[in-house]
C-alpha cells in the first residue's frame, strides 16, 4: 500500500475546518469563548494554587540487562515519542507533577481543562491548542460540586488509559491521599467498558474517590483541578513499579471477582483480531505452528477486560504483535516470558520497558519492513526458535 505524503496527511477536511475556526475566533475572541474553542495552550504549573509535588528521578535498564535490551532501544529511537537520545545508555527522566489549581473549567467534548477564561488549556506545554484540545461546539454549563476533579487524559485508549491515568493517580492517592481529600474522576458515559470498571475497582479501594461523568454536550465550572502527570521523557516507558502492578491487579482481580490464580501454565498467541494496522499476513501460518506446542489463540476484546486480565496473569509464555494489548502485561507474574513482534522500520520500546520493569523475560522478533498500515510478515521460525528455547529449558527444569 503506497504511503500517504505529508501534505495530504496534514491538509484534511478536518484540519481545514479547525484551521477556520481557529482564525475566526482568532479575530472574535467572544466568539471562541461561545464555542468552547481555546486558543492557546500553557504549561499547568503557571496556574497552579498548590504545588502538592515536582520531583525528577531516573528511570534505567539496570547494566546487565541493557546489551539485550539496546536491540530494541536503538531502532526504537527513531519511532519512540519524546526524547530517546539518552537510549544508548538506556535511561530515562521521569517527572512527577501534581496540582491543585481552582477555578477551572472542563470541557465535556474535549475533556481538556481550561483556565477560568476557557481561552487556555492547561498542559504540559505551551503553544497554540492543537485540534483535539480545541473543537468549537456549544456546550452547556453544568456547576461542579464539592472536592477536587481528576480529569482523563486518555478519551478511552487502552495503553493511555492505565500509563497516563490510572498508575499515577494510584500513585498520587498513595502518596498525597490526605491532602487531596474528596476526589472526583472525571469521565464520559461513552468511554468503553475497560475505564469504567477500572474507575468503580478504584472507588471501591478507596473511599474519597468518586466518578462524575460529563457529557459532550457539557462543561463543568469553578472546578478546583487536581492535576497530574508522570511522564518520562521518552514519553514510552511506563513509570510502574512491580508493588504497583500487583496493587492495581489485586484490585481489579477483587472487582471482577477473580478467584485466586493457580501457576501461571497458558501459552498465549496474543492476536490483534480483525484491526487493520499493524496486520501479521502469516498470522495463520505462524498459530498453525505454535498451536503444535500447545499455544491458545487470544483476541482481547474492550468490553471484557475481566478475561484479559484472568487470561494475562495465567500466562508463562506471551507471543504478540506489538499493540496496546500488552499494557496487559502489568497482570502478568514475574518471569513470564514476553516475545514481541514488530515490522523491521516500527519497533517501539514501549513493552520492552514495562516487561523489564516488571521482572518479565523479554525477547524481541524483527520481521520485514510494513506497509503504510504497519501490515508485515514474520519469519516463523525465529518465533519458533525463542518459543522452542523456553519450553526445553522449562522441560529441563521439571526433571527431577
Amino acid at each position: 500500500m503506497p504511503r500517504k505524503s505529508q501534505a495530504r496527511l496534514m491538509f484534511t477536511s478536518r484540519w481545514i475546518r479547525w484551521a477556520i475556526c481557529r482564525q475566526l475566533c482568532q479575530w472574535a475572541p467572544s466568539l471562541g469563548r461561545a464555542l468552547n474553542f481555546p486558543l492557546h495552550a500553557s504549561f499547568a504549573g503557571g496556574f497552579a494554587d498548590q504545588v502538592l509535588e515536582d520531583e525528577t528521578q531516573e528511570l534505567a535498564f539496570a547494566a546487565e540487562d541493557l546489551d539485550r535490551a539496546k536491540a530494541v532501544l536503538l531502532p526504537a529511537m527513531a519511532n519512540d515519542y519524546g526524547d530517546t537520545s539518552t537510549y544508548p545508555s538506556g535511561r530515562s527522566e521521569l517527572r512527577s507533577l501534581l496540582f491543585r489549581i481552582d477555578h477551572c473549567i472542563v470541557s465535556g467534548h474535549t475533556m481538556m481543562v481550561l483556565d477560568r477564561t476557557g481561552g487556555t488549556v492547561l498542559a504540559l506545554g505551551s503553544g497554540p491548542a492543537n485540534w483535539n484540545e480545541a473543537k468549537p461546539k456549544l456546550l452547556k454549563r453544568r456547576a461542579a460540586p464539592d472536592g477536587a476533579f481528576f480529569t482523563l487524559t486518555c478519551n478511552g485508549h487502552f495503553y493511555h488509559f492505565f500509563a497516563n491515568d490510572v498508575v499515577p493517580l494510584l500513585y498520587y492517592l498513595r502518596r498525597h491521599g490526605p491532602d487531596i481529600g474528596l476526589l472526583h474522576i472525571v469521565t464520559r458515559p461513552d468511554f468503553p467498558p475497560f475505564v469504567q470498571d477500572t474507575l468503580r475497582a478504584i472507588c471501591a479501594a478507596h473511599d474519597n474517590v468518586r466518578i462524575l461523568e460529563l457529557d459532550r454536550t457539557e462543561r463543568l465550572v469553578d472546578v478546583p483541578a487536581l492535576w497530574l502527570s508522570r511522564y518520562a521523557d521518552t514519553r514510552e516507558w511506563m513509570p510502574v513499579t512491580r508493588a504497583q502492578a500487583d496493587e492495581l491487579g489485586v484490585m481489579l482481580a477483587a472487582y471482577h471477582q477473580l478467584p485466586d490464580a493457580g501457576e501461571p501454565d497458558r501459552l498465549l498467541f496474543v492476536s490483534r483480531g480483525s484491526t487493520r494496522l499493524r496486520r501479521l499476513e502469516n498470522e495463520a501460518e505462524l498459530m498453525a505452528e505454535l498451536m503444535e506446542f500447545g499455544f491458545e489463540f487470544f483476541v482481547p476484546k474492550a468490553d471484557d477486560h475481566k478475561a484479559q486480565i484472568e487470561t494475562f496473569r495465567s500466562a508463562r509464555i506471551v507471543v504478540a504483535v506489538h499493540g496496546a494489548a500488552l499494557t496487559n502485561l502489568l497482570f502478568c507474574r514475574p518471569g513470564t516470558l514476553v516475545v514481541e513482534l514488530f515490522p523491521a522500520n516500527h519497533v517501539k520500546s514501549t513493552y520492552c520497558w514495562l516487561a523489564n520493569r516488571l521482572g518479565l523475560r523479554y525477547r524481541a522478533v524483527t520481521g520485514l519492513s510494513g506497509d503504510y498500515l504497519q501490515g508485515f510478515p514474520i519469519k516463523v521460525r525465529d518465533v519458533l526458535a525463542e518459543v522452542e528455547a523456553e519450553l526445553e529449558n522449562h522441560d529441563s527444569a521439571s526433571i527431577p
